[in-house]
């Protein structure tokens, strides 16, 4: 398919340039002779340059001994044995084909958190919670990563999602970690001490959680 692809293009090419080159070869023909060399010279470059010129172009991004390598094979396969890219992709075209799967927004919000998209989780967390209206993992899930874009500010709507989603699950650690911090950059320390030591009651000593929270509550 790809060396068909270039040939197409190549064949693109010399149509381009006899057309471009024509009027030129039609104002020769009719003065004859005398034509101006110019014009001679110029047709010439045309219908020599733009194949020459792609060429050039094929030589650089393409590569005839190259095999063809379509995407479908590549994403075959059970998910486990597919590397973190070819799972995003994977998923992305799925979505394209069923936009209103659940779980597949879900997967693929959790997928680009595990790669450091913060961006496109966002957006990812955003349909889903489009399509189920209240998803308490999305609403974390939003607002965790509209928290990284601002390089850790709990703006407003973060704490919105964050007190949305408190309000179905109060023992949400997530949600209740970032809440504690919104209040701590707001200046109200006593709120954000309750939701630390509710949090610290859940976690065993060994935790790293459990002593950050134990160095908070000293402080």
């Amino acid at each position: 398919m790809a060396a068909l692809f270039w040939a197409i293009c190549g064949l693109a090419a010399c149509a381009a340039a006899y057309w471009v080159a024509r009027p030129l070869l039609a104002a020769q023909a009719e003065v004859g002779e005398g034509a101006p060399a110019s014009t001679r010279t110029m047709a010439l470059a045309i219908l020599g340059g733009l194949p020459l010129l792609a060429l050039a172009v094929y030589l650089y991004l393409g590569n005839p001994t190259m095999p063809d390598a379509p995407l479908a094979p590549r994403l075959d396969g059970a998910l486990e044995d597919l590397p973190q890219a070819a799972i995003l992709a994977r998923l992305e075209n799925e979505l394209r084909q069923r936009p209103n799967d659940v779980q597949g927004w879900r997967l693929l919000a959790r997928l680009r958190v595990t790669l450091g998209q913060h961006t496109q989780a966002a957006d990812a967390w955003q349909r889903l919670l489009d399509l189920t209206g209240t998803d308490v993992e999305a609403q974390v899930g939003l607002a965790a990563a509209l928290i990284e874009q601002q390089d850790g500010v709990v703006d407003a709507a973060a704490i919105t999602l964050l007190d949305a989603a408190l309000r179905q699950d109060k023992d949400n650690l997530q949600a209740q970690f970032w809440r504690a911090e919104a209040y701590v950059q707001q200046g109200q320390t006593e709120q954000a001490r309750r939701l630390w030591r509710n949090l610290r009651a859940g976690l065993p000593d060994t935790a790293p959680l459990a002593e950050m929270l134990d160095r908070r509550l000293a402080e």
